[in-house]
């Protein structure tokens, strides 16, 4: 069936049920269908009735009425009927329930639509159904013409609505749109067939529209009392304001933004986090501005007046949950109030609060609470109170999502924490750390660590250090083991990355943006800052070399290696008139504790002594190598063979007045000719002033096989001035010069240092579960972490929880072998199963998850992802993009829904009228334990055998957070 309907009210900012409670309330059109027989639309405002028949299918409880957005018509229809003298809900004694037609009855297209992932519109649903009827698309115009108030004009009269009579060709079409809409209602329905709703799903739905007709009381006198206040303090807010800035209107961004521009102060925006920062550093007279500003912008106070239009004649808020709001997981949504974004309640006294505001006492607010747009913002849950002679219980679920990860990860760590009723977030700090850590106690700043934590490229060919040799990055197996530059460990795959832009430097070719780690640092940096600052990459595990790491650069045992290195390179830190045996101190890249060097022949690879390394004749390499260097004026003489490419001209070090340099320094060739090495007290006759490059480690080098073979030259003519000690742009401009396209990979989650060793040097690995994104996200920088310290802290936490790393990666594999091979794939008590278009993931409860058209594609850093079809950020239907820790997320909030639900369906006599994720809240006589109400909601699902869950709550005479 589908209703066309006008009122006065507005249904997007005031609900159904306070829209079908106008006067004018009117039910225009009724198109039905029954058993699928031809739709008929009853015309209801020219007079005609519906049939005897159809009004009593509508209160018989045994006929299944469907609609898309079932609780519009249900809500309406009730209205109607109760219009017309008849009982609507018979069985039903409780005085809000009864006003409404009983939904044990009653299906709804649109969550069958929700449940496989599809839009919860149906013009949408038509859409991407491809169904040959679609809604036509002269609905919303039709609608805003005999649907909605119009305003009154000389041109119609003065009237405030559209009548049929007005257009009557207008009120054909309408009718026309009318049984449109059930035929596509009934389209949708025969094509989903193949996919019915579990029955256990309905009887979810039929507690939600309970809970959703049931309602929950405001104050009503302490809403309009915060009204009030609040529009007397933005009165005067503004009015400081002006007489400040002198701005004509201070609610305008672009005069506030133009104002503290002219003041020295220019920001992009005037959000609330973007003047928290500038209110730390700016002076009196702008931060005064800036928090006068921030009070007036105060958006969350709206929400009482969000509550007043919506509140029905018995002051009770209807309709603010929509069952299956988030598709991709089944969670509830949010409508009308919001009760899932409400701000916290910090104050200790919120009843003493309470009063003053319902008493109006501005004075008294302002003494002792300072800002009283926050001290509204913060009452605001507290003008839900219970009826009567009842109280709240408020109880919910103590760490559910982290509980649940634990759970099906088997991180059984965890799982004792939750059974010893110990903190999570304590604990967790306490695995990361390795230390004791106590809330209020012993190493107790670590706490916030922790609970922060809970919340929460490389070019083909290029050769991994494994436990079997060094192998090309694109070859290396799971079976293998690589070195993270202290042990060999465990990693979960490589990843294709697409062809990227590479460039090289010491050796080794990869992404510009590519962490790598550099001696003298204890974190990694982006291989492009490494190369133009010139430090050096640490080397581990190149041949013989023993491993340096850690800041105090100790030696390890000595590392040898299986393969000989494939690539023809020779790099020298300086080219030299003298012997090549002793070793000068880097000026950028400074080398503390450099042990002694082995005695050693002129020009022979470079050693050191090393701790634990028995002595033995040096190596003879039978590389390709430059011939000794021995004074000025000799040649220099390199072999050109199927390996040999340009000598590289790249910046050199820097030094005091030396060679000059013209225009054609970057079209320098290979040359027969005699080579002048500079001398150190040579002068530049023409230009002195400059500082010319010397030839360097990275210059004299022979280029591997996919650079350019060309000479590139340069077109410019104007000079590049130094612009520091470390940087320039013509540096960097070389740098561009020595990059090529390569195929590029990466290896995911490289043990617990997430570090891996490719040519000899040290480098970070990708692809885990986006955490420092997702810290920041989640205002990790706002608790007091720095930014420097967030990598660390996923590594500490991903260290402390093995488990669940795994059960990441295995999801992860599951799902792209499901799509890719279209076989149905268990992992950690979850099916993932590929029908008919859908990817369905069966949870442990045995609803289903499904996503829409799904694909294995190359994502835009040029690795795997899944891709399916669903309604993105900006509320339209496109391609979106997932991967393993993703799809945990979604199934780790999936069941935690499930268990919610649960536990409401065991409470569901105990009258609940809202729910918040976690949280329930009940509505109740007063003898009514906390207690009773825990220990029943802590109940563990059969399903779920294994899960330790626990509830907490408290009881209350007005709603609150304790």
């Amino acid at each position: 069936m589908d209703l066309e309907t006008f009122s006065s009210v507005n249904l997007g900012k005031c609900g159904v049920y306070k829209y079908a409670e106008s006067d004018d309330f009117e039910i225009l059109l009724f198109g039905y269908s029954v058993d699928g027989s031809e739709v008929k639309v009853v015309d209801l405002a020219q007079g005609e009735t519906i049939p005897e028949v159809v009004l009593s299918a509508l209160t018989d409880e045994t006929v299944t009425k469907w609609a898309f957005n079932a609780q519009f018509e249900r809500v309406c229809l009730s209205r109607y009927l109760r219009d017309k003298g008849i009982n609507v809900n018979p069985g039903q004694t409780g005085k809000s329930e009864g006003l409404f037609l009983n939904p044990c009855s009653w299906h709804c297209t649109m969550i069958w639509s929700a449940t496989l992932g599809l839009p919860m519109s149906l013009e949408n649903v038509g859409t991407v159904l491809g169904l040959d009827k679609q809604k036509l698309t002269e609905g919303k115009n039709l609608i805003k013409y005999f649907c909605l108030p119009c305003n009154p004009t000389k041109v119609n009269g003065g009237r405030t609505r559209n009548k049929y009579f007005h257009d009557k060709e207008k009120w054909e079409l309408f009718k026309s749109y009318n049984k449109r809409d059930v035929e596509v209602e009934m389209s949708i329905q025969e094509k989903l067939s193949r996919f019915p709703v579990p029955d256990f799903l309905w009887q979810e739905f039929y507690l939600d529209q309970t809970i959703n007709d049931r309602g929950i009381e405001i104050d009503s006198l302490f809403v309009d009392s915060a009204i009030k206040l609040d529009q007397e303090v933005k009165t005067h807010l503004v009015s400081e304001i002006k007489h400040v800035t002198g701005l004509e209107n201070p609610n305008s961004v672009l005069q506030m933004r133009s104002w503290l521009k002219k003041h020295g102060l220019e920001m992009e925006s005037l959000g609330k986090k973007e003047v928290a920062k500038e209110l730390k550093t700016v002076g009196k007279e702008l931060a005064e501005v800036l928090r006068l500003r921030q009070q007036l912008a105060k958006s969350s106070v709206k929400k009482y007046t969000v509550m007043k239009n919506a509140a029905c004649m018995d002051y009770r808020e209807r309709g603010m949950f929509r069952f299956y709001g988030a598709n991709r997981t089944g969670r509830f949504a949010g409508r009308l109030v919001q009760l899932q974004n409400l701000p916290q309640n910090h104050f200790p006294d919120l009843a003493e609060a309470r009063s003053l505001v319902k008493q109006g006492n501005v004075e008294a607010l302002e003494m002792l609470y300072g800002d009283i747009p926050d001290t509204l913002s913060q009452l605001i849950r507290t003008a839900f109170i219970p009826r009567t002679g009842f109280k709240f219980i408020v109880a919910d679920f103590s760490a559910i999502e982290a509980r649940v990860l634990a759970w099906l990860a088997g991180e059984k760590w965890r799982m004792r924490v939750f059974e010893e009723g110990k903190d999570i977030y304590c604990s967790s700090a306490s695995q990361m750390f390795s230390v004791p850590v106590e809330k209020h106690g012993v190493n107790g700043h670590l706490r916030q660590k922790g609970k922060i934590a809970e919340l929460a490229c490389i070019a083909e060919g290029e050769l991994v250090l494994t436990d079997e040799g060094l192998v090309p990055i694109e070859e290396v197996t799971t079976k293998q083991k690589v070195w993270d530059g202290e042990n060999w460990v465990n990693h979960n795959g490589v990843v294709f990355k697409g062809v990227k832009e590479v460039i090289e430097y010491e050796g080794l070719r990869a992404t510009p943006d590519h962490l790598v780690w550099v001696k003298g640092k204890p974190k990694p940096i982006r291989f492009i800052e490494s190369a133009i600052c010139k430090t050096h990459l640490i080397q581990t595990g190149d041949g013989r070399r023993t491993i340096r790491l850690g800041e105090n650069h100790q030696c390890r045992e000595t590392l040898e290696s299986k393969a000989k290195p494939l690539l023809c390179i020779d790099t020298m830190r300086r080219v030299r008139k003298r012997s090549m045996a002793g070793l000068k101190q880097s000026k950028v890249g400074q080398i503390k504790r450099v042990s002694s060097l082995l005695a050693a022949e002129t020009n022979t690879n470079m050693a050191r002594k090393a701790a634990k390394c028995c002595e033995t004749a040096m190596h003879q390499s039978k590389r390709s190598k430059l011939q000794k260097l021995w004074c000025k004026r000799d040649k220099v003489v390199l072999p050109f063979c199927f390996r040999s490419r340009l000598v590289d001209f790249t910046r050199g070090r820097q030094c005091a007045k030396r060679l000059g340099i013209r225009s054609d320094k970057y079209k320098r060739q290979l040359r027969k000719r005699k080579y002048s090495l500079y001398s150190k007290n040579s002068q530049s006759k023409q230009q002195a002033e400059r500082y010319p490059n010397t030839v360097g480690a990275t210059i004299l080098a022979i280029r591997k096989i996919g650079s350019y073979k060309n000479v590139i030259e340069r077109n410019g003519q104007r000079r590049n001035h130094i612009k520091s000690k470390y940087s320039c742009s013509a540096t960097q401009k070389k740098l561009a010069f020595n990059r090529s396209k390569a195929r590029v990979y990466d290896i995911r989650n490289a043990g617990p240092n997430h570090r891996f060793t490719v040519s000899g040097k040290l480098v970070h690995n990708c692809g885990y579960g986006g955490a420092v994104g997702a810290l920041k996200a989640m205002g990790a920088l706002d608790m007091g972490l720095h930014e420097d310290d967030l990598q660390q802290l996923v590594n500490d936490w991903r260290s402390a929880n093995p488990h669940i790393v795994s059960l990441w990666w295995d999801v992860d594999r599951a799902v792209k072998q499901c799509v890719h091979e279209h076989v149905s794939v268990r992992t950690h008590n979850i099916v993932f199963t590929y029908k008919s278009g859908f990817l369905i993931i069966k949870l442990p409860s045995k609803r289903c998850l499904y996503y829409v058209k799904p694909r294995v594609e190359e994502n835009k850093y040029g690795g795997e992802s899944v891709t399916y079809e669903g309604v993105g950020s900006t509320k339209k239907w496109e391609r979106l993009e997932s991967y393993g820790p993703k799809f945990v997320e979604n199934i780790t909030q999936a069941i935690a829904r499930d268990i919610l639900i649960y536990a409401m369906q065991t409470l569901k006599e105990y009258r609940i009228v809202a729910h918040v994720h976690d949280e329930a809240i009940i509505e109740t006589d007063k003898s009514v334990s906390v207690q009773s109400v825990c220990e029943l909601m802590g109940r563990t699902p059969p399903w779920a055998e294994g899960l330790l869950l626990r509830a907490d709550g408290y009881e209350c005479e007005f709603y609150k957070k304790d």
